[in-house]
């Protein structure tokens, strides 16, 4: 990834870290909590024959639960190039490599197919523009667009503005380039309603609000 720009590079490398750890815990314990809520959501309007993108796919398995549940096809794009490795490497190892497609790609700034259904799971969170990730997904998505971000109201607000201080204060002294960001929901809500989505659902978890939009029956028209 030559030419990255700091912040993207700084997101890269706390994930270049993290990715084989990441796919091991996957491997043992399955879906977090919040996650598979996420993917339950999607099941239940439909997922077989269904084409899914995942921005910050990560190493891929979130993605790939979708193919086990009747996914035609899956692509997945994400800064680190050792969580793509993984993905690309776990597709293989599941079988599945006909089906998946994962690359290293930053979606805030680079066109991306239609799908079906788009998927953003803990990834607005860890980028600073919300506004191009949700204009990717958005303008990607055909049907259905699912997403987790921080618990970020009521009684948790306070709590998570604290947690987000601290570990960005944490991020700083260690010289990263990786910072968290609470991004307004209503601005989301907002974004996503302009673009012709209206919410379907939500719920929460300990620290996460899970939330699926779907295009609404005169956009999606258009989109066809």
């Amino acid at each position: 990834m030559s030419s990255v720009p700091p912040r993207e590079k700084g997101i890269a490398d706390t994930f270049d870290d993290l990715a084989h750890d990441r796919c091991c815990k996957y491997k043992s314990n399955g879906l977090t909590a919040s996650s598979q809520v996420l993917l339950d959501f999607i099941s239940k309007e439909g997922l077989v024959g269904k084409t899914v993108f995942e921005i910050g796919c990560g190493t891929g398995f979130f993605a790939l639960e979708t193919l086990k549940l009747g996914a035609s096809s899956c692509l997945g794009v994400d800064l680190s190039s050792a969580a793509i490795r993984e993905a690309n490497e776990f597709a293989k190892e599941s079988g599945v490599q006909d089906r998946a497609r994962f690359e290293v790609a930053n979606a805030a700034s680079t066109h991306q197919p239609a799908s079906d259904i788009v998927i953003m799971d803990k990834v607005l969170c860890c980028y600073p523009d919300s506004d191009a990730l949700l204009k990717t997904a958005s303008d990607s998505s055909k049907e259905l667009l699912g997403f987790v971000v921080p618990r970020d109201e009521r009684l948790m607000k306070l709590a998570m503005k604290i947690g987000t201080a601290l570990i960005n204060l944490v991020e700083k002294l260690r010289k990263t380039g990786f910072r968290l960001y609470l991004h307004p929901l209503r601005s989301i809500d907002q974004l996503l309603t302009e673009t012709g989505f209206h919410q379907a659902n939500k719920a929460k978890s300990r620290f996460w609000l899970i939330f699926l939009y779907t295009r609404n029956r005169s956009d999606a028209t258009r989109l066809e």
